[in-house]
């Protein structure tokens, strides 16, 4: 993608997700803080109008702009979908042990497919690189302020949203948007909500098998 098209995105996504909140926050003022003003209509319809109109708006520009730029729309990848290890029998190197940070995962490359890798001391595991909730990188967006979070009671967390599996198994054990995410993260969490309405679920993640040779991780992929 050239910098010049980059930009223009980038612009279009910023300035189209301003407008959203912009008046998703107008539609909250007219229907919780009208004011004393008296007029001929109704400030709470016209203020649900306009966070309804926000909302969908915000979903909108998420799903057809995010895209363009290379991103994947926010839409939930089913567990149904998940392939068993069973059929994972092309074992493909990723890297020393020694080249992934302890307890936090970091994104490869593995045959086009992307791939977050979370070592545990001398073990290691591997996930799809995008969460199941709404298809964001689990080890975050390179050089912005969301980074991968550290692995916590045997379990990695999506930067995002907060939605939590297991390591082991991909298993969903939290949802995203909880009420302590959502007070920790106020823009990641109660903004974002309120613009994925849609979608407010995670899934079972979709794992690899891992094993550990001679220093090396060694991932299966389907053939």
């Amino acid at each position: 993608m050239s910098p010049a098209l980059a930009f223009l995105g980038l612009s279009i996504l910023g300035t189209w997700g301003l407008a959203s909140i912009a008046m998703i926050a107008g539609g909250i003022i007219l229907i919780f803080f009208p004011g004393n003003q008296e007029t001929a209509s109704d400030p709470t319809i016209a203020g649900i109008i306009l966070l309804v109109v926000g909302l969908i708006s915000g979903g909108l520009m998420q799903i057809t702009v995010a895209p363009l730029l290379g991103l994947d729309p926010p839409i939930r990848i089913k567990a149904k979908n998940n392939i068993p290890h069973s059929r994972m029998k092309r074992w493909e190197s990723v890297g020393p042990l020694e080249a992934f940070p302890d307890g936090t995962p970091k994104e490869v490359r593995v045959r086009s497919r992307r791939v977050a890798i979370v070592r545990q001391g001398e073990e290691a595991f591997a996930f799809s690189a995008l969460c199941s909730h709404a298809r964001l990188p689990l080890a975050g967006f390179p050089a912005s302020p969301v980074k991968p979070l550290p692995v916590r009671d045997d379990c990695i967390t999506c930067p995002f949203h907060g939605a939590r599996f297991e390591l082991a198994s991909g298993k969903v054990v939290r949802e995203p948007f909880t009420s302590e995410w959502n007070n920790d993260h106020p823009f990641l969490g109660r903004v974002q909500e309120k613009l994925l309405f849609f979608n407010k679920k995670a899934e079972d993640m979709q794992t690899f098998p891992v094993r550990v040779e001679d220093g090396e991780i060694i991932v299966g992929l389907p053939r």
